[in-house]
């Protein structure tokens, strides 16, 4: 991994300025999660999309990270709100833990571009999901603002959507939600 989340940086994955400009509501209705889908949340943190995903579904909602004090975090929140279709799971995007073919919906966000083994993670999405299955990638655009030194660990929308087609996913279009992140939703 070309890096690892900062526990200490738990509040911004709640914060007000994220939830208006990215709300979860929004994302999962883009998405399609509801009726009896099955939804993975790679990198859950905190729950920002499996707790409400949970709610617009019956079917199972994997919320998988690899940080442990996220995940304790995570089953609080589900018990405390009496959530009982989130399943928290230990693990990475470059070797899910789940069988070929188990989710109607991944939820990649803001998780790929700390891989370093990106091939490897976008054929795991496309393994994990059934077919006629939908994946959102949110991402990081990159700051071509003078102010700012480019980062090295950003993902170029247009290699991820060649990515995702090369993994035999059909790609709907790149969004661009903000001005410092962009979407892609792919289907099965």
């Amino acid at each position: 991994m070309k890096e690892s989340f900062d526990p200490s940086l738990i509040e911004r994955l709640e914060s007000p300025e994220r939830k208006k400009e990215l709300p979860a509501s929004s994302l999962l209705k883009m998405l399609q999660v509801n009726g009896e889908v099955d939804v993975l949340d790679i990198g859950a943190g905190t729950g920002y999309f499996s707790i409400p995903a949970a709610s617009l579904t019956t079917g199972t909602v994997y919320a998988l990270d690899t940080e442990p004090a996220m995940l304790d975090m995570m089953r609080g929140r589900a018990q405390e709100q009496g959530i009982t279709n989130v399943k928290v799971m230990e693990g990475v995007l470059e070797q899910l833990p789940l069988q070929d073919e188990t989710v109607d919906r991944v939820i990649a966000s803001l998780i790929l571009h700390i891989t370093d083994q990106l091939e490897e993670s976008i054929s795991q999405i496309a393994r994990v999901l059934r077919p006629g299955g939908r994946c959102l990638c949110l991402e990081w655009q990159e700051d071509s603002s003078e102010k700012r030194v480019p980062r090295p660990n950003r993902v170029d929308p247009q290699v991820l959507k060649a990515m995702l087609e090369q993994a035999g996913l059909q790609v709907d279009g790149i969004q661009y939600p903000t001005d410092r992140h962009y979407l892609i939703i792919a289907s099965k």
